[in-house]
C-alpha cells in the first residue's frame, strides 16, 4: 500500500516526562509509598539515564471519513475500519487522524541488557519510563494538531483509540502502519502485527467541530 495523503513527521518530540507516572505504573502510591531519599535519588539517576536513551520520533496523517456505519468507518474508497466502538468515538467527526510514536530502539536494547544482568530494578524503570513517553510523545502531537486545526474551527476528539483495544482488531496496525508508512522511523511490524520496537504505539482520533 502506498503512503496516502501528506504526513507531518517529527524527528525529534522533546521529551516532557511525568515523573510521578513512572512511578505509579511501577506500583508506587503516593500516600502509602515510603521510598527513601538515597533511593529516590537512585531512581532519578535511572530515568536520567533511560532518557539519554530515547529518540522520541513520531508522524501523523488526517484523512476524510467517507461514512459512517453502525459497524465501523470508512476511509478512502477500499479501507473499512470495523468497530462499533471506534464508530461511535468518530460520531460527530467529519474526519480521522492516525499518529504514531516510537521511543527508538536504543532502550529496548538497554532493558535487554539489564535483564540479562539480572539487573531487574533498572530494566522495570526503563520499561516504565518507555511507556510514559511514547504516550507523552503522543499528547505532545495532540496539543500541535489542535493548536493547527483550531483555526478551522475544530478540535480532535478527547479520547484516542488503538488497534488491539475493545473491538479494533489488532490487525488493523497493518492498515495504519502502511498509510503512515512507518518505516520512514524505523518501526517494523511482526506477522502477529506487532510494532518493534516495542515502545512504538499507534492511536487514532477524530476531528469534529468546536461548538
Amino acid at each position: 500500500m502506498k503512503e496516502r495523503g501528506k504526513l507531518k513527521y517529527f524527528g525529534h518530540i522533546p521529551s516532557r516526562l511525568d515523573v510521578g507516572m513512572v512511578l505509579t505504573r511501577l506500583g508506587y502510591r503516593k500516600t502509602t509509598t515510603v521510598i527513601s531519599e538515597e533511593y529516590r535519588k537512585k531512581i532519578d539517576a535511572m530515568i536520567e539515564e533511560g532518557l539519554t536513551l530515547c529518540n522520541i520520533q513520531g508522524v501523523y496523517g488526517r484523512y476524510e471519513i467517507k461514512s459512517h456505519e453502525e459497524n465501523g468507518i470508512r476511509i478512502f474508497d477500499d479501507i473499512f475500519l470495523e468497530s462499533k466502538s471506534l464508530s461511535k468515538l468518530l460520531q460527530n467527526s467529519l474526519e480521522v487522524v492516525f499518529m504514531a510514536t516510537t521511543a527508538g530502539s536504543s532502550i529496548i536494547e538497554r532493558i535487554q541488557q539489564e535483564i540479562k544482568n539480572e539487573n531487574g530494578d533498572f530494566a522495570l524503570i526503563l520499561d516504565s519510563l518507555a511507556s510514559q513517553i511514547v504516550d507523552a510523545g503522543l499528547d505532545f502531537m495532540v496539543e500541535f494538531i489542535n493548536k493547527e486545526i483550531r483555526r478551522e474551527g475544530k478540535k480532535l476528539t478527547q479520547k484516542r483509540y488503538s488497534p488491539g483495544y475493545g473491538d479494533l482488531l489488532l490487525t488493523n496496525q497493518k492498515i495504519i502502519y502502511d498509510i503512515l508508512n512507518l518505516k520512514k522511523l524505523r518501526i517494523e511490524l511482526t506477522e502477529s502485527y506487532m510494532l518493534v520496537p516495542e515502545k512504538s504505539v499507534i492511536a487514532i482520533a477524530g476531528i469534529e467541530g468546536i461548538e
